[in-house]
Order: structure tokens, then C-alpha cells, then sequence
């Protein structure tokens, strides 16, 4: 699986992402409560992945 490297990513290719957390009611023009949402909440799903495979690999070794 290949991920272009986030900071290589033009500003045209987040404008889904922009679209989603901007918030006109906002100084800084996004909704920041809902964008740590989207951040912890993905956050919780790598750890989740994680825990996943380090659980394949501790038990491959343990063979």
C-alpha cells in the first residue's frame, strides 16, 4: 500500500478534508473541537490497528 507523504500533498487535494472542518463562525476558519474529533478518533483507530498486528507478531514469536 503506497501513501503520498501528507506534506507533499497539494492544498487541492485536502479540499474535501477543508471543506469538512472550516467553520466561518471561527478565527482560524475551522471548527477545532470537531477537527480534534476527526484527529483522536483516527488516532484511536491506528492504536487499534496496532495493537492488532504487534498481538500477530508477539504470538508468531511465542511458536
Amino acid at each position: 500500500m503506497s501513501h503520498k507523504d501528507s506534506l507533499s500533498k497539494s492544498k487541492e487535494e485536502y479540499t474535501e478534508i477543508i471543506q469538512k472542518i472550516e467553520s466561518q463562525n471561527s478565527a482560524v476558519g475551522i471548527d477545532a473541537q470537531y477537527t480534534h474529533a476527526i484527529i483522536i478518533d483516527y488516532l484511536q483507530q491506528i492504536t487499534q490497528r496496532l495493537d492488532v498486528l504487534e498481538s500477530k507478531i508477539n504470538s508468531k514469536w511465542a511458536s
